[in-house]
């Protein structure tokens, strides 16, 4: 009780320090919500309440505006922390299944444009010509006309009649058409390795939710005190990443790189049993990660033909960087989640596969996996395809008699 009375008199006589601490505690939480490191459900409810009042307004279009704004059938939202690249996420629950909303850049330049003073919007055939366009650029895909057709609409088996409700649904589709996750979602509903778009909302769409994997930030790195049943899910884990790296190689008619690879880009579905990756923002096929390094200006230094965890080469001759990718999926899975972070070949924080129960053969083969060549600067090798059939028999055959013993 002393102290408490006291309390005002002392932080008079240090209100400086006191003053200079709240402005650093109040900058460091700001920090936190700004970087999205922390969320607060009330902001997933804000962004819906803004979104609920464009639809009221009849500004807003889609399968689960209804659901979100009239029956409240969409409900039980839940913000999502670590979620920089795209703003905002939230999940929510829909008749027991659960959805994740993620929304799209709105600051694009708009579909309808003005003719001496009289609005104007694309016919439905130069609609469908522009979304083709859309898809060639960013895709290097030639979508079929029913493909083409089934993009132009919010609902594909309904055909908007009303022209002002048809305008809008232009409005909403230019602006989702933008984004490189819901083309990816929308296109390959074929594929199982990316989550499937159940709807949209004005500039939101909602895809399947697919939990995290149990290896997220700091609890991806395990002691060397790991126990066996957590190395039979680490293996089990890797094999699964496997599989779904020789589906993005083998299953489009060119191999999808993933630009951006971090443990948290994956999720499982609620069995276990199917790994996809959930981040597409970095996710191109090879055609377009070459023309992104080829537009690249200039270089001095393979450093400078970087494209976040693809890489290429700088020919110092012409300071232009070659518009072939130089390492792919495998390497940089084995280099930044199997090994771990390293530095000068030495590995300082463990990654999925390095434990005390690794055996020496698993270890030989992952350093040649992430680096080929034993270089010392950043890898630019693809690991050749005797290395990827031997790391996959190594870790099948690990995990069938590590995960066999534990159940028996």
């Amino acid at each position: 009780m002393l102290l408490i009375r006291r309390l005002p008199g002392i932080l008079y006589t240090y209100r400086y320090p006191a003053y200079s601490a709240g402005i650093i505690v109040s900058t460091f939480v700001y920090l936190l919500f700004r970087w999205n490191l922390l969320c607060v459900n009330l902001q997933a409810w804000q962004h819906v309440k803004r979104l609920c009042h464009l639809y009221d307004q009849g500004l807003a279009i889609g399968s689960l505006c209804a659901p979100l704004c009239v029956s409240k059938d969409i409900n039980s939202l839940t913000c999502h922390s670590f979620q920089t690249t795209k703003q905002p996420v939230f999940s929510a629950e829909w008749h027991n299944i659960k959805l994740v909303f993620k929304s799209v850049p709105t600051d694009v330049q708009p579909i309808h444009w003005h003719d001496n003073g009289v609005l104007k919007y694309p016919t439905e055939k130069e609609f469908l010509s522009t979304i083709r366009t859309i898809v060639k650029r960013k895709l290097n895909l030639t979508l079929a006309y029913d493909t083409a057709v089934r993009l132009a609409r919010l609902k594909p088996s309904y055909e908007e009649k009303n022209v002002l409700k048809r305008r809008l649904e232009m409005e909403s589709l230019w602006n989702l058409l933008q984004d490189n996750e819901y083309l990816l979602s929308t296109i390959f509903t074929d594929k199982d390795v990316f989550p499937q778009l159940i709807g949209t909302c004005g500039g939101y769409f909602a895809v399947e939710y697919l939990e995290p994997l149990p290896f997220s930030h700091s609890t991806a790195v395990f002691s060397l005190g790991d126990s066996k049943e957590d190395w039979g899910l680490r293996l089990r884990v890797a094999l699964q990443i496997l599989e779904l790296l020789d589906e993005l190689e083998t299953s489009f008619r060119e191999p999808f790189h993933l630009c951006d690879i971090k443990m948290n880009h994956f999720g499982v579905t609620s069995d276990k049993k199917k790994l996809k990756f959930i981040d597409l923002d970095e996710v191109f096929p090879r055609t377009i990660i070459s023309s992104i390094f080829k537009d690249i200006i200039s270089c001095n230094g393979d450093e400078d033909c970087d494209f976040l965890d693809c890489r290429s080469f700088c020919n110092k001759s012409i300071h232009k960087c070659h518009s072939n990718v130089g390492n792919n999926n495998l390497q940089i899975i084995c280099e930044k989640i199997f090994l771990g972070w390293r530095m000068s070949n030495t590995i300082i924080v463990p990654g999925l596969l390095m434990s005390q129960h690794t055996p020496s053969e698993l270890a030989s083969i992952l350093r040649q996996c992430a680096n080929p060549e034993g270089l010392e600067e950043k890898v630019r090798t693809i690991p050749d395809e005797e290395v990827r059939k031997r790391l996959y028999n190594i870790l099948y055959e690990i995990e069938h008699s590590v995960n066999n013993d534990f159940f028996l």
